[in-house]
């Protein structure tokens, strides 16, 4: 599942991040991380761009970019 899947009040783990080799590293230098938490914090009212908690910190994403982040959910 991508992290635009993830729901509200759902709680995952990253699994992997795929995409093109610029946009990973973008990713990775903000502290999105294999193994960090993840959920929703917020969404715009016309659901793009979304706000997630990653780890300990807040991160705005667009669809775009969330979807090349591969989440497992957490129970």
């Amino acid at each position: 599942m991508t992290l635009i899947e993830l729901k509200a009040r759902q709680q995952a783990k990253i699994t992997s991040i795929a995409g093109p080799e610029p946009l990973r590293q973008r990713l990775v230098a903000l502290g999105v991380l294999r193994g960090l938490q993840v959920s929703v914090a917020a969404t715009s009212l016309m659901g793009n761009p979304r706000i997630y908690f990653i780890g300990k910190q807040q991160i705005c994403l667009r669809t775009e970019e969330a979807g090349y982040i591969q989440v497992e959910l957490q129970s």
